[in-house]
């Protein structure tokens, strides 16, 4: 229902709404709440009038959109900072007495509770809670599933650093699937701890087959049986969000968000094979919190065969996004003959989505792996090549527990084979046909040690070979921020003032570290975002300075590829005057990769030798 999308915040609108306070429209329909501008004379009463107005107002502010398929009269309540949920006072309960009904709370990725009401009135109601920051409409998301033709049995040695396929080969890791479910009694899963947030089941067992085949991947352990993922034998975490059909809500995805939140300090590594074409506030902050907290999403680009900048959450900039490659013979080199309805061996797979969202390529087509009832199959999509990435995380981070969700990410995509990469006959090669200037490095992995974050850090400082702004007060122009003087600086009055620096070619960018003017006294807005052509521009971090050091503060994002990166300041705690001293960019730096000679990753799924 698109509640108050039409609602214009010009006077004659609200006094039509005060006048008929009302909704023409059922709350069971996608219909617009349309108001229709009357102009009408109230000199007696116009403190009363203006209290409905600001009223009116109040509830505006606090109805934020989502796009995407909206699910009738159920709506995800986002509190403010600090609220308690545990009180018998709190806006849950409140919610309740108003005739919400209480769907689900969350209380560690995100404030709030997901909730479904029987009419708009209720709606205005809970709206009207001091607590509430703001309401959105729960939207439909769905796993990305391609249906292709099975019948390929990829077969292939040594993959990571246990040696899958001989035997000997256990991961000391957990893993989060967040699907339809897992097979809980399949003799090739280690399925360690399992739960539901479905309406109707009361397990995390797999109704689909969907959930159980992306575990496999990630995880299928390494015996005489079966097939084997890349972090063999890795505890799983059955976490069911969608049905059998494959479909969740939203509010059903947060929840199993801040389950997986609840235990940031067991699950390593999530894997979301699923999402949807559109937006929610909600969603993405329930993410970033959770990867504040420490755990590394793996997700799906989508198999729409279209920029992924719109999907969700692949287009998050703290997720690692994934899209998938075809490989029909586990080697680089697109010497194998064998031919599929997604393209032809080592090409871009024809149905996965692209774009500068996209961090990292794997295999997606044909993959052998498990499926409910004990079985096995051919597995197909991003939702098939997501937990290749999802497994090289949590081998990574089995080997350096210290390392971070960014780390993780800076390390497969700064060890993932690119467009210079010269094909070793095995599976340090590259893949044709991407459909963008993004060239996502394609997962490496294999056999022998791998660089630790303190190895691996984002320490190369960039040179930059020009900067440019949307305006200047006179005497702190934009090349001031490249002098090394702190005493200088770029300067300019307003709300969005920006810098853009340009690097002269596409680089490997992780961090920007930026020197505030009166960093010591004043928190700064800003966002920073990067481009390869100038034009398009894709957000990294946004976030607000310290407000405590004069000096450089670092800002890391996951490494991307970027010729072009520009900060956009929102205004200070003083003023709304943009005022950067010094702003430097920095790559990925690796201090010894002598063990790469040694790596075999093949871009396949293996399979165990009986």
């Amino acid at each position: 229902m698109r509640f108050w999308r039409n609602v214009v915040p010009i006077s004659c609108t609200l006094i039509a709404l005060i006048f008929s306070f009302c909704i023409s429209t059922s709350i069971y329909g996608p219909t617009s709440f349309e108001v229709q501008a009357k102009s009408v004379e109230i000199p007696s009463h116009q403190g009363k009038y203006h209290n409905f107005e600001t009223n009116a107002q109040n509830m505006a502010k606090k109805y934020r959109d989502a796009t995407g398929e909206k699910v009738p009269n159920q709506y995800i309540v986002v509190l403010k900072d600090d609220d308690i949920l545990s009180s018998t006072n709190s806006p849950a309960v409140e919610a309740m007495k108003q005739g919400a009904g209480l769907r689900h709370i969350f209380d560690h990725s995100l404030h709030g509770f997901a909730m479904k009401v029987p009419n708009d009135k209720v709606l205005q109601a809970v709206m009207k809670i001091p607590e509430v920051d703001y309401v959105q409409p729960d939207i439909k998301v769905t796993a990305f599933v391609q249906s292709l033709p099975t019948g390929i049995d990829r077969a292939d040695g040594d993959l990571s650093s246990t040696k899958s396929g001989d035997g000997s080969g256990v991961v000391d890791v957990d893993i989060g699937i967040m699907d339809t479910g897992i097979d809980l009694n399949h003799p090739d899963l280690n399925v360690y701890r399992q739960v539901s947030f479905i309406s109707g089941t009361s397990s995390g067992n797999d109704d689909n087959g969907h959930g159980t085949a992306v575990a496999g991947v990630a995880a299928a352990k390494d015996n005489s049986q079966g097939v084997v993922g890349v972090a063999p034998g890795a505890r799983l975490w059955a976490i069911k969000v969608l049905d059998s059909n494959g479909i969740g809500f939203m509010s059903d995805l947060i929840e199993g968000i801040d389950y997986v939140t609840q235990h940031a300090k067991e699950i390593e590594v999530v894997n979301l094979s699923f999402g949807g074409d559109g937006s929610s506030d909600a969603f993405h902050t329930a993410i970033s919190k959770s990867v504040s907290a420490g755990v590394t999403y793996v997700v799906a680009a989508g198999n729409e065969a279209k920029d992924a900048s719109s999907i969700i959450p692949a287009s998050f900039s703290e997720v690692i996004a994934v899209s998938a490659i075809v490989d029909t013979d586990g080697k680089c080199g697109a010497k194998s003959s064998i031919s599929t309805t997604a393209g032809k061996d080592d090409t871009f797979a024809s149905f996965s989505n692209y774009g500068s969202v996209i961090d990292i390529a794997a295999p997606g087509v044909l993959i052998k792996t498990t499926t409910k009832g004990d079985s096995y199959t051919s597995f197909t999509g991003t939702s098939a090549a997501t937990p290749h990435v999802a497994g090289a995380a949590a081998l990574y981070k089995s080997q350096h527990p210290e390392a971070t969700p960014s780390d993780i990410s800076s390390v497969l995509r700064s060890l993932g084979s690119s467009p210079a990469t010269t094909c070793d006959g095995n599976g340090h090669g590259y893949f044709t046909g991407d459909r963008d200037n993004n060239a996502e490095p394609l997962l490496y992995i294999g056999r022998g040690s791998s660089p630790s974050p303190s190895q691996y850090s984002c320490t190369a400082n960039l040179p930059v070979s020009g900067v440019t702004s949307n305006g200047n007060d006179a005497g702190y122009p934009p090349s001031n921020v490249l002098d090394n003087n702190r005493s200088t600086r770029w300067s300019n009055l307003g709300i969005g003032s920006w810098i853009r620096t340009d690097l002269g070619s596409t680089k490997n960018i992780c961090s920007v570290d930026i020197a505030w003017l009166k960093g010591n006294e004043r928190r700064y807005n800003f966002v920073i975002a990067t481009s390869t052509d100038g034009t398009t521009f894709t957000t990294k971090f946004t976030g607000t300075s310290s407000g405590t050091t004069l000096n450089s503060e670092r800002y890391s994002f996951s490494s991307t590829n970027a010729r072009y990166v520009k900060a956009t300041v929102n205004g200070n705690t003083a003023n709304n005057i943009a005022h950067i001293n010094e702003l430097d960019i920095f790559g990925p730096s690796v201090v010894s990769l002598s063990f790469i000679s040694s790596l075999t990753y093949s871009a396949s799924d293996p399979v165990d030798n009986p």
